[in-house]
């Protein structure tokens, strides 16, 4: 039977503490939020800005419902494309200076829909042993070959370049990585794409926002090295996501014209599901203009960054990475889960991450700074880090 199945492997994952619960989070004041009736500082978010409160962008979903109502009321070929949806495409593709752009509904969805639509059985996916499950996903569901390469390891990806061939290749990364907080090579990935006549798909949804001089993600944090000719940049897919930095919910992905046509034709994920709702799409431009605007937000979190990381005393502890995602690797899972529960005594939130979502004893806290934290409350956090291991 099978929910006797499914109780015996939820035992099982109770017993090997690798059961997750979801938080319920009461309510949420900047940098606040409150659990069990109790205020603690959440250092868990991926609201990297602080945007998902800021008072202007709330104003401008409030004008977009009573502007366009509360939904889309329909898919974007049918009836649910907005002039605010083409409005936003269009600003995303000039700031970061692309021909198009095309909206879904979340990095999941965008992820799974152009993966699918432009690889099939008779293409080969190369992708990095630590990318985000929805990359792993879209490769799985394309059909194609999957090679996976040792993190960040360019000389085994060229190696798997030179040894698997097909109609098509596809390089998939993310480009900051989100359980370590680490950065993708971008240069030689698209050196590689030239050389071995591959094309690369890139996952911003952690550097857009935070990384670059405007906060234009990845792409910008290399520009100065990066030559993106009009060859080598149609062999580029970029996908940035809105639910972090930008502090709402959905996805861009950015490419050729031609590229950006093909998806409308066929990706799955953009066809046949209801369109973004229009007012918080509304609210969407607002928080772009912001983050392409307004530097404060982000001199501000890359301060607490430094902060946090020159205050943690065990540096073995860190990994390699100027994002604000700022791990603690404690490697044991029973010791992390202990760890977190005297954090939140303490009054701070953070997380635990553990296998599956991690390979097997590197669990460990996986630190989210903000914008919105002042830079007592990440000396605070560090000191008791310091204090605990």
């Amino acid at each position: 039977m099978l929910n006797n199945d499914l109780s015996s492997d939820l035992k099982d994952l109770v017993n090997k503490k690798l059961y997750r619960q979801r938080q319920l989070i009461e309510e949420i004041q900047e940098q606040n939020i409150k659990i069990n009736n109790r205020w603690v500082l959440n250092f868990s978010s991926n609201d990297y800005l602080g945007l998902t409160q800021n008072k202007d962008i709330k104003t401008s979903i409030i004008n977009g419902i009573k502007k366009y109502g509360n939904g889309s009321g329909s898919s974007h070929l049918i009836s649910g494309h907005h002039l605010i949806h083409d409005e936003i495409e269009k600003l995303i593709a000039k700031n970061l200076q692309f021909n198009k752009s095309i909206l879904f509904t979340s990095g999941f969805a965008a992820n799974i829909g152009v993966i699918t639509s432009i690889c099939s059985r008779n293409d080969v996916i190369f992708s990095d042993k630590l990318n985000h499950a929805s990359l792993n996903e879209a490769a799985l569901l394309s059909k194609s070959k999957f090679v996976r390469y040792r993190h960040l390891d360019l000389s085994h990806l060229e190696q798997l370049l030179q040894k698997h061939n097909g109609r098509r290749k596809l390089i998939v990364s993310d480009a900051v990585f989100s359980m370590d907080g680490d950065l993708i090579d971008l240069p030689k990935l698209i050196d590689l794409c030239e050389k071995y006549d591959a094309y690369l798909y890139i996952d911003d949804a952690h550097g857009f926002g935070v990384l670059g001089k405007n906060g234009q993600g990845t792409l910008e944090y290399y520009y100065p090295k990066l030559d993106l000719s009009s060859n080598r940049k149609k062999r580029l897919i970029y996908m940035v996501t809105l639910g972090k930095s930008v502090g709402i919910s959905g996805a861009f992905v950015l490419a050729s014209n031609q590229t950006i046509k093909y998806l409308v034709q066929k990706a799955k994920t953009y066809i046949y599901t209801t369109a973004l709702s229009p007012a918080l799409a509304n609210g969407i431009f607002t928080s772009l203009t912001i983050i392409l605007k307004d530097k404060k937000l982000r001199k501000r979190i890359l301060q607490n960054i430094k902060i946090f990381r020159k205050t943690i005393k065990n540096k073995i502890l860190l990994t390699d990475s100027i994002t604000p995602i700022q791990p603690i690797l404690i490697n044991d899972t029973k010791a992390s889960i202990k760890l977190s529960q005297k954090l939140l005594d303490k009054g701070f939130y953070v997380p635990v991450i553990r296998p599956p979502t991690v390979p097997k004893n590197t669990s460990r806290l996986r630190i989210s700074i903000s914008a919105l934290h002042k830079e007592q409350n990440v000396k605070d956090l560090a000191e008791l880090i310091n204090l605990n291991l």
